[in-house]
């Protein structure tokens, strides 16, 4: 019986390296960046106790949450989905949701947990990208999800990454965190200069992003 092509395929950040045994692509990076994104308080989980509409509710969390600033953008987390963006407003325990783009919320009495963005500079134009990887690690919670928002100058959302500890995505998956534009995948980062990102991730463990460009 012939032998059958064995195919891989690494992403290397200065340090790390992640594979998969997708498609075979060699990665040169001009740009890097790796971010921390500090854990999530266990108390930022609660309930949406109100639903109003697809992107306005009321989540009812611990009276001791960190979403301590009315106005400050959160992501919002749940079984099968997240809506990032959204403008939060707190009153005691509950927390009021507005805004944001992504999944609609929830039905009403689903557990929810919100997390505070992170800001990050990076200064790349993805229409003169050859390849990005978007990696998210977290082996201290292999199952934690997190969110990536890359913007413009003007706040604009370019192109939001919906993300998983990368050994739950096989690694390296074309189309999911890595994009190899040069090869012939869709260019989704294209548009304005894109110069911060914002993230998140529901877990009450510290993770680490890394972006590639």
């Amino acid at each position: 019986m012939p032998s059958s092509p064995q195919l891989s395929q690494s992403f290397v950040f200065p340090g790390y390296s992640f594979n998969s045994g997708e498609t075979a692509v060699t990665i040169t990076a001009t740009i890097t960046k790796e971010a921390a994104i500090p854990a999530n308080p266990a108390v930022n989980a609660g309930t949406l106790t109100t639903r109003t509409d697809n992107d306005t509710g009321v989540a009812t969390l611990n009276v001791s949450h960190t979403i301590v600033t009315s106005g400050a953008l959160v992501d919002v987390y749940w079984t099968g989905g997240v809506r990032y963006g959204m403008t939060a407003t707190k009153s005691g325990a509950e927390v009021t949701i507005d805004g944001g783009s992504g999944d609609n919320l929830p039905t009403q009495s689903t557990a929810v947990i919100l997390c505070a963005q992170t800001e990050f500079e990076m200064n790349f134009d993805g229409d003169n990208a050859l390849v990005i990887g978007v990696i998210y690690s977290n082996p201290s919670d292999t199952g934690a999800l997190g969110s990536v928002d890359f913007q413009d100058t003007s706040s604009g959302s370019v192109e939001q990454v919906d993300l998983v500890h990368y050994t739950a995505n096989g690694g390296v998956k074309k189309g999911t965190n890595v994009w190899n534009i040069s090869g012939g995948d869709t260019n989704v980062f294209s548009g304005n200069r894109i110069t911060k990102f914002f993230a998140s991730h529901d877990s009450t463990s510290a993770g680490t992003l890394y972006v590639l460009v």
